[in-house]
């Protein structure tokens, strides 16, 4: 995927591209200018830092079956926001999917254009659907998801949270989507990547919950 340049509808510019492993820096820096409420609401802890194991694993990806993209700002080459998606170990046609703007990129339609982008590297390596986890009582979230699209369905259901099932549409992001994305700015999607168990073990840092990390 090349570097694009994206227009907000703010009127600020953006780039987005892949994310590579030579980004652990931004993204580390990038997480100190979340808010303690963002991270708590994105990470489930108010964690001051990423780990030298999250950062690897947020980082050196294989573009296939673990894919991010990220939003740096032209002017100071900072970071912005990420979106990323983690393949189903059994159902490779689906994928977790999350998305994290800095606070004050926040409402300028960076989450929708790094989705969209997401969508379409996710259908060229094959996924056909995203999953996502919502808390039992978000029920405008719940309302959403039910009314936004006929395909969207609960496949899994846990105490306190749902999983439900996104088709992804043949092009562009759809009812479903956005509501998804709507979702996570209001930080009413359960976080739903999180670092593996095995690379916990290995760190002493506090570590995300649960399932795998976004950025």
């Amino acid at each position: 995927m090349k570097e694009d340049t994206v227009e907000l509808r703010d009127g600020s510019v953006v780039l987005i591209r892949q994310v590579q492993s030579e980004d652990a820096p931004l993204l580390a820096e990038g997480f100190t200018r979340l808010s303690m409420e963002s991270r708590q609401l994105r990470f489930l802890t108010g964690k001051s830092r990423l780990s030298p194991a999250e950062l690897r694993y947020f980082t050196e990806i294989d573009h296939h079956d673990h894919e991010a993209l990220g939003a740096l700002n032209p002017d100071d080459g900072r970071g912005l926001g990420i979106a990323r998606y983690i393949r189903h170990t059994d159902d490779l046609e689906g994928a977790e999917v999350a998305v994290t703007v800095i606070d004050e990129w926040q409402d300028r339609g960076l989450g929708t254009e790094l989705l969209k982008r997401l969508a379409d590297r996710a259908r060229q390596e094959g996924i056909r659907h995203f999953t996502a986890l919502v808390d039992v009582d978000n029920e405008a979230v719940t309302a959403l998801l039910r009314d936004s699209h006929a395909d969207v369905r609960v496949i899994e259901r846990e105490p306190g949270s749902v999983e439900y099932q996104i088709p992804l549409p043949p092009r562009g992001l759809g009812d479903a989507l956005y509501s998804v994305l709507r979702a996570f700015g209001r930080s009413q999607v359960r976080p739903p990547i999180s670092i593996p168990d095995t690379l916990a073990a290995i760190t002493p840092e506090e570590l995300t919950g649960p399932d795998r990390p976004d950025s």
